[in-house]
């Protein structure tokens, strides 16, 4: 099965909101990550949102802020397509959306089992984001710089 990628639209957001919350890796210990959490038409309006699918399903999506500093605020992945090599597929989409608007560093706040991807993805871990609220475990920071 062949994947596309689009710009989500709010009107997307069911389904996207599905996905994120089906993802087991959000589950258990991560599960306060997303506790009272939703995703926004204000986010579709001002973030870039795209979606992976096929056959009118969604199968992942990433949002990156680019107002202020620029930043992957949401990156998931379908379990049933974890494996695929979609995230990485994913994540060079929003690599290449970033670059396209000039953009040369994308900040990466990640949850810490994420954290082998995004360094074969090829971003430098910066630091850490210490716990807060209902986040009770640290979160690598990474920023993904791009040349030329």
């Amino acid at each position: 099965m062949s994947e596309t990628f689009r710009r989500a639209t709010a009107a997307d957001l069911p389904a996207l909101d599905r996905l994120m919350r089906g993802v087991s890796a959000y589950h258990g210990e991560f599960a306060p990550m997303l506790d009272g959490y939703s995703l926004t038409p204000e986010q579709f309006a001002r973030d870039i949102v795209v979606m992976a699918e096929a056959a009118g399903q969604a199968l992942g999506f990433y949002s990156l802020i680019i107002e202020g500093e620029p930043e992957l605020d949401l990156m998931f992945v379908a379990d049933a397509t974890q494996g695929t090599g979609l995230g990485a597929r994913l994540f060079r989409h929003m690599a290449a959306e970033a670059k396209a608007r000039g953009i040369d560093a994308v900040k990466i706040i990640s949850n810490p089992p994420a954290e082998g991807f995004y360094r074969r993805m090829g971003a430098e871990r910066i630091g850490t984001k210490r716990p807060k609220g209902r986040i009770t475990w640290s979160q690598p920071i990474f920023y993904l710089r791009q040349t030329g």
